[in-house]
């Protein structure tokens, strides 16, 4: 959790909205596979249609998934996202730029990285860390106590995070702003939901990376500081999705950047950490 530098991390897991947005940009013809099929019908039900044929395919939110947590992505989906915002959106390049997708599994971030996924160190501070009173939280609600486990299907809860009952019916993935529940800086749902990736490589060695925060169906130990999984980068799951962090630039280049940046800063990021 020690972070030196001045970044900033999405206050929200990222959305199906916002990925469905990545795929119409960059994915109507997928080479790189963008687009699991499984989104279309997995198992915890639809979130992203797909139509058209190769070369001209679109894609759309299904409806009252739009403020959901993306799923069924890869850790390259999520290093591509962050290439492509960091190429100025809309067809901007995805194989370079935060990250050099050249390098495959061992692909780590640059030194002139804007975009990213988060390290898990700036992921566990601001999941953890309570800059007012300078010490770590054990759960990402500010809190040294598991929050309270859901008992009905209706009740806004604190963390998405327990297993059945789920959030309502069929539905097992809260929306932005459902859940009550914030770290101290303000970042929601780093606790249950979807367990996000971080760029870190596995303690263990190899070439899994590391994901944080449990998901929808884990206990209140996934959701604390010692709640770590690893898995492979390929990895796609119905619990897995991912969070973006935002590295400042160094005063010398901040001004260039402010007014390109300032749009996708109010649409994709709101929380600063030092």
């Amino acid at each position: 959790g020690s972070v030196s530098y001045v970044y900033q991390i999405s206050t929200y897991e990222v959305t199906v909205a916002q990925y469905v947005e990545f795929l119409n940009a960059k994915a109507q013809s997928d080479p790189y596979g963008l687009y699991n099929l499984y989104m279309m019908d997995g198992p915890h039900g639809s979130l992203i249609s797909q139509s058209g044929t190769d070369g001209s395919y679109s894609y759309a939110a299904v409806v009252g998934t739009e403020n959901q947590p993306v799923r069924y992505v890869s850790f390259y989906d999520g290093l591509r996202l962050c290439n492509w915002l960091a190429n100025g959106q809309g067809n901007g390049d995805t194989e370079t730029g935060s990250y050099d997708l050249g390098l495959g599994m061992w692909s780590t971030r640059a030194t002139n990285a804007t975009w990213v996924l988060p390290s898990e160190d700036e992921w566990y501070k601001a999941a953890y860390y309570d800059a007012s009173n300078t010490l770590y939280h054990v759960y990402p609600t500010g809190s040294d106590t598991e929050p309270a486990k859901p008992t009905d299907t209706t009740t806004p809860r604190e963390a998405n995070w327990g297993g059945a009952p789920y959030w309502g019916g069929d539905v097992y993935y809260t929306s932005t702003g459902d859940t009550t529940g914030r770290s101290s800086y303000g970042v929601s749902d780093m606790g249950g939901n979807v367990s996000e990736w971080t760029e870190t490589f596995s303690h263990g060695g190899g070439e899994y990376r590391i994901t944080r925060g449990g998901d929808f169906e884990t206990g209140g130990d996934a959701m604390s500081q010692t709640g770590t999984t690893d898995l492979p980068p390929w990895g796609e799951q119905d619990s897995t999705g991912l969070r973006l962090a935002y590295i400042i630039p160094e005063p010398s280049t901040v001004f260039l950047c402010l007014t390109g940046l300032a749009a996708l800063f109010l649409s994709w990021m709101n929380r600063r950490l030092r």
